[in-house]
Protein backbone atom coordinates (compact mmCIF):
# COMPACT_ATOMS: atom_id res chain seq x y z
CA UNK A 1 0.00 0.00 0.00
CA UNK A 2 2.81 2.36 0.85
CA UNK A 3 4.38 1.57 -2.52
CA UNK A 4 1.13 2.37 -4.34
CA UNK A 5 0.75 5.62 -2.38
CA UNK A 6 4.36 6.50 -3.24
CA UNK A 7 3.73 5.85 -6.92
CA UNK A 8 0.56 7.96 -6.83
CA UNK A 9 2.43 10.82 -5.19
CA UNK A 10 5.14 10.56 -7.82
CA UNK A 11 2.59 10.57 -10.64
CA UNK A 12 0.75 13.54 -9.13
CA UNK A 13 4.03 15.41 -8.68
CA UNK A 14 4.99 14.70 -12.29
CA UNK A 15 1.59 15.96 -13.49
CA UNK A 16 2.00 19.15 -11.47
CA UNK A 17 5.49 19.70 -12.86
CA UNK A 18 4.19 19.03 -16.40
CA UNK A 19 1.34 21.50 -15.86
CA UNK A 20 3.81 24.14 -14.66
CA UNK A 21 6.07 23.52 -17.66
CA UNK A 22 3.15 23.78 -20.07
CA UNK A 23 1.87 26.85 -18.26
CA UNK A 24 5.25 28.57 -18.41
CA UNK A 25 5.60 27.56 -22.06
CA UNK A 26 2.20 29.07 -22.86
CA UNK A 27 3.16 32.22 -20.93
CA UNK A 28 6.40 32.55 -22.88
CA UNK A 29 4.62 32.15 -26.20
CA UNK A 30 1.54 34.20 -25.45
CA UNK A 31 2.93 37.18 -23.54
CA UNK A 32 4.18 40.03 -25.75
CA UNK A 33 7.91 40.65 -25.65
CA UNK A 34 7.49 44.39 -26.21
CA UNK A 35 4.59 46.81 -26.26
CA UNK A 36 5.11 49.88 -28.41
CA UNK A 37 3.92 53.26 -27.18
CA UNK A 38 2.41 54.14 -30.56
CA UNK A 39 -1.27 55.08 -30.39
CA UNK A 40 -3.61 56.00 -33.22
CA UNK A 41 -7.08 57.41 -33.69
CA UNK A 42 -9.58 57.99 -36.50
CA UNK A 43 -7.94 61.41 -36.90
CA UNK A 44 -4.64 59.69 -37.78
CA UNK A 45 -6.41 57.67 -40.47
CA UNK A 46 -7.98 60.82 -41.88
CA UNK A 47 -4.60 62.58 -41.77
CA UNK A 48 -3.07 59.69 -43.75
CA UNK A 49 -5.86 59.96 -46.35
CA UNK A 50 -5.52 63.74 -46.59
CA UNK A 51 -1.73 63.65 -46.98
CA UNK A 52 -1.87 61.09 -49.77
CA UNK A 53 -5.04 62.53 -51.36
CA UNK A 54 -6.40 59.02 -51.81
CA UNK A 55 -9.87 57.50 -51.92
CA UNK A 56 -10.50 55.13 -48.99
CA UNK A 57 -13.91 53.48 -48.56
CA UNK A 58 -15.54 50.11 -47.91
CA UNK A 59 -14.29 48.84 -51.27
CA UNK A 60 -10.63 49.44 -50.42
CA UNK A 61 -8.22 46.56 -50.96
CA UNK A 62 -6.93 44.80 -47.85
CA UNK A 63 -3.29 43.83 -47.41
CA UNK A 64 -4.22 40.28 -48.43
CA UNK A 65 -5.96 41.54 -51.57
CA UNK A 66 -2.83 43.41 -52.60
CA UNK A 67 -0.47 40.50 -51.91
CA UNK A 68 -2.82 38.18 -53.84
CA UNK A 69 -3.04 40.58 -56.79
CA UNK A 70 -6.79 40.78 -56.16
CA UNK A 71 -7.24 44.51 -56.77
CA UNK A 72 -7.75 47.23 -59.34
CA UNK A 73 -6.17 50.69 -59.28
CA UNK A 74 -7.38 54.03 -60.53
CA UNK A 75 -5.65 57.39 -60.94
CA UNK A 76 -2.21 58.62 -59.91
CA UNK A 77 -1.20 61.05 -57.14
CA UNK A 78 2.22 62.68 -56.73
CA UNK A 79 3.39 62.58 -53.11
CA UNK A 80 6.23 64.16 -51.15
CA UNK A 81 5.43 63.81 -47.46
CA UNK A 82 6.20 62.09 -44.15
CA UNK A 83 3.81 59.46 -42.79
CA UNK A 84 4.01 59.25 -39.00
CA UNK A 85 4.06 56.09 -36.90
CA UNK A 86 0.49 56.77 -35.78
CA UNK A 87 -0.73 57.29 -39.34
CA UNK A 88 1.00 54.10 -40.49
CA UNK A 89 -0.53 52.16 -37.59
CA UNK A 90 -3.97 53.55 -38.43
CA UNK A 91 -3.89 52.53 -42.10
CA UNK A 92 -2.36 49.13 -41.26
CA UNK A 93 -5.25 48.33 -38.92
CA UNK A 94 -7.93 49.74 -41.21
CA UNK A 95 -6.60 47.63 -44.10
CA UNK A 96 -7.21 44.34 -42.28
CA UNK A 97 -10.29 42.12 -42.37
CA UNK A 98 -11.55 38.89 -40.81
CA UNK A 99 -9.14 36.88 -42.97
CA UNK A 100 -6.10 39.01 -42.24
CA UNK A 101 -2.86 37.39 -41.16
CA UNK A 102 -2.28 40.12 -38.57
CA UNK A 103 -4.32 42.47 -36.40
CA UNK A 104 -3.79 45.00 -33.58
CA UNK A 105 -0.81 46.39 -35.48
CA UNK A 106 1.49 49.09 -34.10
CA UNK A 107 4.32 50.70 -36.04
CA UNK A 108 7.15 52.75 -34.56
CA UNK A 109 9.76 54.45 -36.74
CA UNK A 110 13.14 54.73 -35.04
CA UNK A 111 15.12 56.47 -37.77
CA UNK A 112 18.26 55.25 -39.55
CA UNK A 113 16.09 53.05 -41.79
CA UNK A 114 14.88 51.11 -38.75
CA UNK A 115 11.29 50.31 -37.78
CA UNK A 116 9.56 48.29 -35.04
CA UNK A 117 6.27 46.47 -35.58
CA UNK A 118 4.05 44.60 -33.14
CA UNK A 119 0.79 42.80 -33.75
CA UNK A 120 -1.21 39.65 -33.16
CA UNK A 121 -1.07 36.99 -35.83
CA UNK A 122 -4.19 35.55 -37.41
CA UNK A 123 -4.41 32.32 -39.38
CA UNK A 124 -1.10 32.44 -41.21
CA UNK A 125 -1.93 29.29 -43.16
CA UNK A 126 -4.23 31.45 -45.32
CA UNK A 127 -1.03 32.61 -47.01
CA UNK A 128 -0.44 29.12 -48.39
CA UNK A 129 -3.69 29.27 -50.35
CA UNK A 130 -2.48 32.40 -52.08
CA UNK A 131 1.21 31.45 -52.25
CA UNK A 132 1.59 27.63 -52.57
CA UNK A 133 5.38 28.02 -52.48
CA UNK A 134 5.06 28.75 -48.74
CA UNK A 135 3.77 25.23 -47.99
CA UNK A 136 7.15 24.33 -46.48
CA UNK A 137 6.48 26.83 -43.69
CA UNK A 138 3.07 25.39 -42.69
CA UNK A 139 4.32 24.09 -39.33
CA UNK A 140 5.75 27.52 -38.47
CA UNK A 141 2.48 29.20 -39.47
CA UNK A 142 0.40 26.85 -37.32
CA UNK A 143 2.72 27.39 -34.33
CA UNK A 144 2.47 31.14 -34.67
CA UNK A 145 -1.33 31.37 -35.01
CA UNK A 146 -3.03 33.92 -32.73
CA UNK A 147 0.24 34.89 -31.03
CA UNK A 148 1.72 38.33 -30.27
CA UNK A 149 4.66 39.11 -32.53
CA UNK A 150 7.42 41.70 -32.37
CA UNK A 151 9.84 42.61 -35.13
CA UNK A 152 12.65 45.13 -35.40
CA UNK A 153 14.16 45.51 -38.83
CA UNK A 154 15.72 47.86 -41.33
CA UNK A 155 13.71 49.03 -44.32
CA UNK A 156 15.14 50.93 -47.26
CA UNK A 157 14.71 51.50 -50.98
CA UNK A 158 17.60 50.80 -53.33
CA UNK A 159 17.35 53.32 -56.16
CA UNK A 160 19.79 51.27 -58.27
CA UNK A 161 17.80 48.02 -58.19
CA UNK A 162 14.49 49.85 -57.64
CA UNK A 163 13.59 47.38 -54.91
CA UNK A 164 12.81 47.58 -51.20
CA UNK A 165 15.18 45.74 -48.90
CA UNK A 166 15.82 45.17 -45.23
CA UNK A 167 17.27 42.94 -42.55
CA UNK A 168 15.57 41.55 -39.47
CA UNK A 169 17.42 42.56 -36.30
CA UNK A 170 15.07 41.03 -33.71
CA UNK A 171 11.97 38.87 -33.95
CA UNK A 172 9.88 37.41 -31.14
CA UNK A 173 6.76 35.27 -31.00
CA UNK A 174 5.51 36.08 -27.53
CA UNK A 175 8.68 36.10 -25.45
CA UNK A 176 10.40 33.45 -27.53
CA UNK A 177 13.23 34.95 -29.55
CA UNK A 178 13.49 33.58 -33.07
CA UNK A 179 16.95 32.81 -34.53
CA UNK A 180 17.88 35.86 -36.62
CA UNK A 181 19.55 33.96 -39.47
CA UNK A 182 16.56 31.65 -39.79
CA UNK A 183 14.14 34.58 -39.58
CA UNK A 184 15.95 36.46 -42.36
CA UNK A 185 16.08 33.37 -44.56
CA UNK A 186 12.37 32.71 -44.09
CA UNK A 187 11.44 36.36 -44.59
CA UNK A 188 13.48 36.71 -47.77
CA UNK A 189 10.62 35.21 -49.78
CA UNK A 190 8.32 37.72 -48.14
CA UNK A 191 10.58 40.52 -49.36
CA UNK A 192 10.41 39.13 -52.88
CA UNK A 193 6.61 39.02 -52.67
CA UNK A 194 6.59 42.63 -51.42
CA UNK A 195 8.65 43.84 -54.37
CA UNK A 196 6.54 41.85 -56.82
CA UNK A 197 3.43 43.42 -55.30
CA UNK A 198 4.90 46.92 -55.58
CA UNK A 199 5.76 46.36 -59.25
CA UNK A 200 2.19 45.25 -59.92
CA UNK A 201 0.73 48.52 -58.62
CA UNK A 202 0.00 50.73 -61.60
CA UNK A 203 0.82 54.31 -60.71
CA UNK A 204 3.31 53.44 -57.95
CA UNK A 205 6.85 54.79 -58.31
CA UNK A 206 9.58 55.85 -55.90
CA UNK A 207 11.94 58.79 -56.22
CA UNK A 208 13.19 58.49 -52.64
CA UNK A 209 12.25 56.66 -49.45
CA UNK A 210 13.70 56.84 -45.94
CA UNK A 211 12.67 55.76 -42.45
CA UNK A 212 13.30 58.67 -40.09
CA UNK A 213 12.29 59.25 -36.47
CA UNK A 214 9.35 61.26 -37.81
CA UNK A 215 8.10 58.38 -39.99
CA UNK A 216 8.23 57.14 -43.58
CA UNK A 217 9.63 59.94 -45.74
CA UNK A 218 8.25 59.17 -49.21
CA UNK A 219 8.64 60.97 -52.53
CA UNK A 220 7.02 59.44 -55.58
CA UNK A 221 3.64 58.52 -56.99
CA UNK A 222 0.87 56.23 -55.74
CA UNK A 223 -2.52 55.08 -57.10
CA UNK A 224 -5.34 57.38 -56.06
CA UNK A 225 -7.56 54.38 -55.34
CA UNK A 226 -6.86 50.68 -54.78
CA UNK A 227 -10.08 48.64 -54.77
CA UNK A 228 -10.61 44.99 -53.91
CA UNK A 229 -11.63 42.84 -56.86
CA UNK A 230 -13.93 41.03 -54.44
CA UNK A 231 -12.80 37.42 -54.81
CA UNK A 232 -10.25 37.17 -52.03
CA UNK A 233 -12.30 38.77 -49.28
CA UNK A 234 -15.48 36.95 -50.24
Amino acid sequence: MKFIKGVLKLVIAMLIVLAIILGVGWFLVSTPHTKLDTTWTEEDLQSYIDKLEIEFNEEHASMEDIFAGNFVTEGVVEIDTVLTSSELSAIANMSTNQNSIMKDINVKCLGNDTVEVTGVTGDLTNLITVFPQLEEFRNYFELGKNKPIYMKSTLFYDETTQKFGGTTKEMYIGKIKMPIDEANNNLRKGGTLLNDMVKSLDGFSVKSFEVTEEGFQFNGTIPKEIRSAGKFDN
